[in-house]
């Protein structure tokens, strides 16, 4: 408790992450983060079991719907509801599965970006304000996915009731409605189940991505600090100390600055090499499911309960996705104020050596590159960018219709 107490306040950070990888390895997952943690033979021969078993689950229920497009007997509402399940669903399957197939670079990520350069300069008020700004997001999106599957549940319970249809979220080949039996009744409630089971993985691996892109925006504020700092500590410094001893200080910290600041820039982008696919996953999920809850309103028969699950979903796509763009946002907004605290870091005070010059011009110039979060390998995730997403997706459904 103590050590677990410590950690949580000297690194909270790597308090947080330890959890969600945590809840990541008990979804099926495996284990992502970089240190390793001792476990019997037992344990392991078990945990794979439960891993084949879980996600094969996921997967085969997927097939099950996706291939639920052979049926002929669907009604209209059931046709719309199956085409949007065969986009959604395999998005959200290739979201955790991304992280499964990319264990390595996850642990390569975490390990440099929690221990990195943190014996140099860090800031326990900034990594506890990123962990907050982490846990609203995180929770955020799960208060309105789990309102999204309540309304969902909602809405299929009233299809019962007006259709005599059994009450269902997904559509899948097997059960059909007219099958019965004690059987078909464990069947349909493991496909209930598999609604609720893959959300949540889905959901895990976006706050893990949201929270990386979070915590990558705070590096280069932590390296805008550091260099705001630095000019503060030179000047309390002239006087005190001879000019050629304040000059050998400063370009010793400087150098360290730069360090950090080639630090951040390599957490930035291996962040877009580890887990970068999730963001053109989330992008081609916003505009294909904005689009099939578009056609959904214009061709179902409308009520309450169906207006506002639709709505809903609607609003938990907005959610995610700009949750993944604004946190991508705050990345490049933190890396363009590096360059202005670099120049106003305090080398005035101690111009005079050529190659002190030559290292801080450099290094400003570098500063002054735009540092982009990408999906597609094309497509900037900005604040703008994600207006231009769902003006995408309603271009396309006006096209279509």
């Amino acid at each position: 408790m103590d050590a677990k107490k410590s950690l949580k306040e000297c690194h909270p950070q790597k308090y947080y992450l330890t959890f969600l990888f945590r809840v990541i390895y008990y979804l099926g997952m495996g284990d992502c983060w970089y240190e390793k943690t001792e476990r019997s033979r037992t344990h392991k021969i078990l945990y794979g079991i439960w891993a084949f078993i879980y996600n094969s689950y996921l997967i085969l229920n997927t097939i099950n719907q996706v291939t639920a497009n052979f049926r002929s007997d669907l009604t209209v509402k059931e046709k719309n509801d199956m085409i949007q399940f065969t986009f959604a669903h395999p998005c959200f399957c290739v979201k955790y599965m991304i992280l499964i197939f990319q264990k390595e670079r996850v642990r390569n990520l975490f390990k440099r970006m929690m221990e990195g350069n943190r014996s140099i300069y860090s800031s326990i008020d900034l990594d506890k304000e990123s962990v907050r700004k982490a846990i609203i997001y995180s929770i955020c999106l799960a208060v309105i996915t789990l309102w999204t599957l309540l309304f969902a549940l909602m809405d299929g319970i009233f299809t019962y009731i007006s259709e005599g249809i059994p009450i269902r979220t997904e559509v899948v080949l097997y059960p059909t409605r007219h099958n019965s039996g004690f059987f078909v009744n464990i069947l349909r409630f493991l496909v209930e189940l598999h609604w609720w089971c893959i959300i949540t993985n889905m959901l895990v691996a976006d706050c893990l991505c949201v929270s990386t892109l979070i915590f990558s925006g705070y590096k280069f504020k932590i390296v805008t600090m550091y260099f705001n700092n630095l000019r503060k500590k030179t000047r309390n410094k002239i006087g005190t100390k001879s000019r050629l001893a304040l000059r050998d200080d400063f370009e010793k910290d400087f150098k360290l600055g730069i360090q950090l600041h080639e630090e951040a820039l390599w957490c930035a982008g291996y962040v877009q090499y580890a887990i970068g696919n999730l963001y053109s996953v989330q992008v081609f999920e916003t505009i294909t499911l904005l689009v099939m809850c578009l056609v959904k309103l214009v061709t179902n028969e409308r009520n309450l309960t169906f207006l506002i699950a639709v709505l809903t979903y609607i609003c938990c796509l907005f959610a995610m996705t700009l949750a993944y763009f604004s946190a991508a946002g705050d990345v490049t907004y933190h890396a363009s104020t590096v360059s202005t605290s670099m120049f106003h870091c305090g080398w005035e005070f101690v111009a005079g050596s050529k190659s002190l010059r030559t290292m801080a011009v450099v290094a400003i110039q570098r500063s002054q590159v735009p540092v982009y979060m990408t999906a597609f390998g094309v497509m900037l995730l900005s604040y703008s960018n994600f207006i231009s997403v769902i003006r995408s997706s309603y271009s396309f459904f006006a096209v279509m219709y």
